[in-house]
């Protein structure tokens, strides 16, 4: 098979009347043939080379210059149209942006056209007297040219790559080089050529190392800040996260499922509503972003509280969110350290107890809950009586054992629905809710002044004191949490001023008890205030 250079055949025609004979050169060994051109009242000849592609071959289903034909003008100006057909390829190629250039087999150029001169640096003729693997970059030369071969062997029909060249004045471009086999016809003994597009990529791969090293800085920098990532694609179903991210909950990178409704499911059910809430409300365009804190359940099936902050990245035609990225970031110590300081503000740091205001919080929601039931709410207010001498005697450590004690059967004589509180020093509020009697609600301080008069073994010694308490009912003796309070505290003063070592109902509804009681002797502490 005969196959042409980018110029193949190339007519010197001035034009179609003039000069009065044409000729035509060719490169290559292929057969001449004898096409004849007639003008009026002039015959002539012209010697040209068989080609495969031409338009006028096409039309007339043969081979240009194949077989001879009669004398004659159709025949003329049927060979003219083949060469200017030709001219309009040689143009189309010479003046292409892609560098074109046609290969030996072995990688040697046979042709180039401008843009591929102008890629590499060299002139036509420089070109011409090198191959391929001469314009790759020595880094690159080798892998280039086992691609290659691996093309001429038939391994491929095409071959696409990316590689380096090195110009004359040493500096280097990144290309993609596309190549195609033009195979020798069966039995023709040829070998098959190479066609070769190369296009400067060169800004495109700068581009492409600068986003990566980009990316790069990004993984450092949500590395270093404890970050995972996640990115969402809402259509395919499937969520992709980062390495960090399947560290935090305990997986290898690859055990980490990317079906969102696994991702759901591992999350407290406490949180998921409002997490599932929060998300939508800025899928739906409402909120710019979303935060959400969240447990997961880790491989060990402990719960992890995870930071969840994304947007939507992507939404189709109609606005509908169809990509969401974001961070993760695991929050479960600062949580920890949350609800300790949250723990702190509301209960006593020797005790453990409720302190004061969350007492206040929990006596409001037993009013509340039993005006709904029509039921009673007792406020117990307890003090120690004696606890001053003792205190002073063995010592705060001492003392603050005691209020420990205290503190252990107060709540062990309660049921877990109610509340006990340590306002300061030795006085301590009991909040009984759900009582439907005050014989109930007595029966209960009873047996709570019972367990408290039974002596204390504090670092060895038995230490036994007196306690004296006062209670207040809701809604008889006040209507809120603060009134309830005073009235226990006062019923308890007057237990006190009447000897101590007892409880009391408020005077309000049980005068008889409380005169009796003062009848009994002085305040056990000493004094009318000795508490």
């Amino acid at each position: 098979m005969y196959v042409p250079s980018l110029e193949g055949i190339a007519p010197l025609i001035s034009g179609f009347y003039s000069p009065p004979r044409f000729a035509v050169f060719t490169r290559g060994t292929g057969p001449p043939a004898t096409c004849a051109a007639h003008e009026t009242g002039m015959g002539y000849d012209a010697k040209c080379h068989p080609f495969a592609l031409c338009s006028q071959t096409a039309r007339t289903g043969g081979t240009a210059g194949s077989r001879p034909e009669p004398p004659g003008l159709p025949h003329s100006r049927n060979c003219i149209a083949m060469l200017e057909d030709h001219h309009l390829y040689k143009a189309a190629i010479e003046h292409s942006p892609i560098g074109i250039g046609l290969c030996a087999p072995k990688g040697r150029f046979l042709d180039v056209n401008r843009a591929l001169c102008a890629l590499t640096g060299h002139e036509a003729q420089a070109l011409r007297a090198r191959d391929l693997f001469d314009l790759c970059h020595p880094d690159y030369a080798d892998r280039t040219r086992e691609r290659v071969e691996a093309l001429l062997a038939g391994e491929q029909d095409a071959l696409s790559l990316e590689t380096r060249f090195v110009r004359p004045d040493g500096s280097t471009v990144w290309v993609q080089a596309d190549l195609a086999l033009a195979r020798a016809e069966a039995g023709d003994g040829q070998d098959g050529h190479l066609i070769v597009q190369v296009q400067d990529v060169t800004a495109r791969r700068l581009a492409l190392e600068s986003l990566q090293a980009s990316e790069q800085r990004l993984a450092y920098v949500l590395d270093g800040a404890g970050l995972g990532t996640f990115d969402w694609s809402m259509r395919v179903r499937h969520v992709s996260f980062n390495r960090r991210t399947a560290e935090m909950l305990g997986y290898a990178h690859d055990e980490l499922s990317t079906d969102p409704q696994e991702w759901f499911a591992m999350v407290h059910p406490q949180d998921a509503v409002l997490s599932v809430r929060r998300i939508y409300r800025h899928l739906r365009g409402d909120a710019d972003s979303f935060e959400v804190e969240q447990r997961l359940r880790n491989q060990e099936g402990q719960w992890v509280w995870m930071s969840a902050r994304g947007r939507v990245t992507q939404r189709d035609a109609l606005g509908i969110a169809v990509r969401v990225s974001g961070t993760l970031q695991d929050v479960t110590r600062r949580r920890a350290m949350l609800d300790q300081a949250h723990h702190l503000a509301l209960h006593d740091p020797l005790t453990d107890l409720p302190n004061a205001r969350l007492l206040r919080d929990r006596l409001f929601v037993a009013i509340q809950a039993a005006r709904r039931a029509g039921s009673l709410v007792a406020v117990v207010f307890v003090d120690l009586d004696r606890f001053k001498p003792v205190n002073d005697e063995y010592g705060h450590g001492v003392g603050d054992l005691v209020l420990k004690a205290t503190a252990m059967r107060l709540r062990s004589g309660l049921r877990a629905s109610d509340t006990v509180a340590r306002l300061g020093g030795d006085e301590f509020v009991a909040v009984l809710t759900h009582c439907q009697t005050r014989d109930d609600v007595e029966q209960t301080v009873e047996r709570l002044i019972e367990q408290l008069q039974a002596p204390f073994r504090v670092e060895g010694h038995v230490l036994s004191m007196g306690v004296s308490a006062g209670v207040a009912l809701y809604p008889s003796d006040g209507r809120d949490a603060q009134t309830l309070i005073r009235c226990a505290d006062a019923a308890m003063y007057e237990v006190k001023r009447a000897g101590g070592n007892d409880f009391g109902f408020h005077a309000s509804l049980n005068y008889e008890r409380l005169m009796s009681m003062r009848q009994r002797g002085p305040d056990p502490d000493g004094g009318a205030d000795g508490r």
